[in-house]
């Protein structure tokens, strides 16, 4: 009744310590006959309320239904017709496993789905509770049973071809957690893994994961689960194998499964004994995979290539990107309708491939004629600029709407200021990084602009996660703390007053770690950063400045689309 076994030779017999691409088990070891689940006895009119209650819990598998007719013999009796029970008046509901399953068979099996963890959920405890009370208010059946009562169903497993990436992984890899009954005895003795490691981010045909130290020797097993699950749109996985610690954003990467992995390199290099960190075992991403790692994709109307290996893109990042694109269009549609200005000028100060400043100043967006806005895009990076210029075509960016520079980041917000660029928001996204480059605002010269002309800054950077909404105040204050530091102000966004008057926000933007978040956090540029001592550029941001080719004049009447 439980999975086919199937089990890995133990790492330790292993010749590295790494599993060859080879060691992947063949289609057939992942079938077996029938598995066994909880179910659920519930009427049949209330079926869609009780799955939408239960939605946590509630069996889940792609192209599996979880509501089956009543069995008879098992779930009610031959006599209990001939009374008058009629179970087209009921529904069986099957349920999540919340308990192992492949220890069990036979009867085994049975008594370990009737007895499932799932049964002691608060939620359904209650429902069981409330449908057996002995004083008679409970609701009962047609055949005098409560209406709402534990059972089981047996169910034909999936076949290979329907198992998600979660759970071909669960069947190969030994976990501490068995949260769908999918976890194999740990039969090799290999460490238990604390998370398996079925996401990945995907940027075109690239499907890039982030694989802890632990799921390492089972690295080429993964890549080729994800690839074989997600095929035709994935045609090579790789992995992170370093940190972003460049200018660029960028980082290392080794190639696990699909295109650009030669097989045989890569089972002689398990098959030596020297090889025994798995980190010693890679193909690394180089300059023979360029064509590969250049993708074209789709984000909220716009089309962006890039080279996945030389440029920073992360796809989890969409939503923040669409977020923060919304919040300044209606910004700038406010701050027009007040105002005699033609147009809203925004300055992206670490602006990559244009993920920000694409969509603000195409013509193919909404906006472009009712809240026309002007963007002033940098990056330092050479390969983001080219493709900044690409996509800026692809997406008809003209001329008098994209200004587009190959600077350091300091060096672009002083020549915002010095031409005369009254941006009225500053975007930098550059989580580990970004809230230093705030000194570049010190000694602002503000002219005789009103207060509806500050501008208004937006950083992303990263933070401590707080454990409790207790924590929250005291994570915002260390994340404001850091940007008014290097602002050179002290309490001008940290304390009630400065943060009132500056309207200081801050915003958490995804889940990064279990103890990491990533925080965009925004402001009005405080008015007594214009009495601090301008930041000094180093000799290098100087030369960036004086190799910068970029026109400053202010945008002309009549557009053109880049060339």
């Amino acid at each position: 009744m439980a999975h086919s076994s199937f089990s890995l030779p133990p790492l330790s017999t292993l010749s590295s310590s790494t599993y060859p691409p080879s060691a992947y088990p063949s289609p057939a070891c992942f079938e077996s006959s029938s598995l066994i689940y909880p179910a659920l006895l519930i009427p049949a009119r209330r079926t869609n309320e009780i799955q939408t209650t239960l939605k946590d819990l509630v069996f889940k598998e792609a192209k599996r239904k979880r509501v089956y007719p009543l069995e008879e013999g098992l779930d009610y009796t031959v006599e209990e017709l001939a009374d008058g029970y009629d179970p087209n008046k009921e529904r069986k509901l099957v349920l999540t496993r919340l308990g192992p399953a492949d220890s069990c068979s036979g009867r085994n099996a049975v008594t370990a789905a009737q007895h499932d963890k799932v049964f002691q959920d608060p939620t359904i405890k209650e429902m069981l509770l409330s449908s057996s009370q002995e004083d008679g208010s409970g609701r009962t059946s047609s055949n005098g049973k409560p209406d709402i009562r534990p059972s089981y169903i047996c169910l034909p497993a999936s076949p290979y071809s329907l198992l998600s990436v979660d759970q071909v992984l669960r069947r190969i890899m030994p976990s501490h957690n068995d949260n769908s009954g999918e976890v194999r005895n740990n039969d090799n003795s290999n460490p238990l893994i604390e998370e398996i490691p079925s996401s990945f981010e995907v940027a075109g045909h690239i499907a890039h994961v982030n694989l802890r130290e632990e799921s390492l020797p089972y690295k080429y097993l993964i890549g080729r689960a994800i690839l074989e699950k997600n095929k035709p749109k994935i045609r090579v996985v790789v992995n992170k194998i370093g940190n972003i610690e460049n200018e660029f954003r960028t980082f290392p990467m080794e190639i696990l499964a699909g295109e650009g992995l030669d097989l045989d390199l890569v089972e002689e290099m398990c098959a030596v004994q020297e090889a025994s960190d798995p980190n010693k075992i890679q193909i690394k991403v180089g300059p023979e995979h360029q064509s590969l790692m250049q993708v074209e994709v789709k984000e909220h109307g716009c089309r962006f290539q890039l080279d996945f290996a030389t440029v920073y893109w992360n796809s989890r990042l969409s939503g923040e990107h669409e977020y923060l694109v919304k919040h300044i269009v209606e910004s700038a549609n406010e701050e027009l309708q007040l105002t005699n200005e033609r147009h809203c000028i925004v300055a992206d100060v670490m602006g990559g491939v244009g993920p920000f400043a694409v969509p603000l100043s195409s013509a193919n967006s909404s906006h472009y004629y009712g809240t026309p806005i002007v963007c002033h895009a940098n990056d330092l990076n050479p390969d983001s600029y080219n493709y900044l210029q690409a996509n800026a075509k692809l997406n008809r960016c003209f001329s008098d709407r994209l200004f587009m520079y190959n600077i350091d980041g300091r060096a672009f917000i002083h020549k915002m200021n010095e031409e005369g660029v009254n941006a009225s928001h500053f975007i930098m996204n550059l989580p580990a990084a970004a809230p230093e480059f705030l000194d570049a605002f010190r000694g602002w010269n503000f002219g005789s602009a009103s207060p509806k002309k500050i501008p208004t800054i937006h950083v992303h950077c990263f933070g401590e996660k707080a454990r409790g909404p207790e924590e929250t105040s005291r994570v915002q204050t260390q994340v404001l703390e850091r940007c008014e530091k290097a602002l050179g102000c002290p309490g001008c966004l940290s304390e009630s007053e400065g943060r009132r008057k500056n309207n200081a926000q801050v915003r958490i933007v995804r889940d990064v770690g279990p103890r990491k978040n990533m925080f965009c956090v925004s402001f009005l540029l405080p008015v007594e950063v214009q009495h601090i001592e301008k930041l000094v550029l180093g000799a290098s941001d100087k030369r960036q400045r004086e190799a910068s080719g970029e026109e400053s004049c202010p945008p002309s009447k009549k557009g053109k689309e880049l060339s």
